[in-house]
């Protein structure tokens, strides 16, 4: 998976990636301060982070 989603950037705080793709804030924060990788999440998380980059910048 592309791990330079534009989702990524700032451009959603760590409360809505977390409530848009079901992980923890405490994930969703680390995720955005680049502490871990689109590839450590599990596949369901990976698939509904790219389902929801499709939708907002597509």
């Amino acid at each position: 998976m592309e791990t330079d989603l534009n989702i990524l950037k700032g451009n959603l705080t760590a409360y809505q990636i977390s409530e848009a793709i079901g992980i923890s804030i405490d994930d969703a924060t680390d995720l955005l301060e680049q502490r871990i990788t689109v590839e450590s999440l599990d596949e369901e998380s990976q698939e509904k982070l790219k389902q929801l980059e499709a939708v907002l910048f597509d």
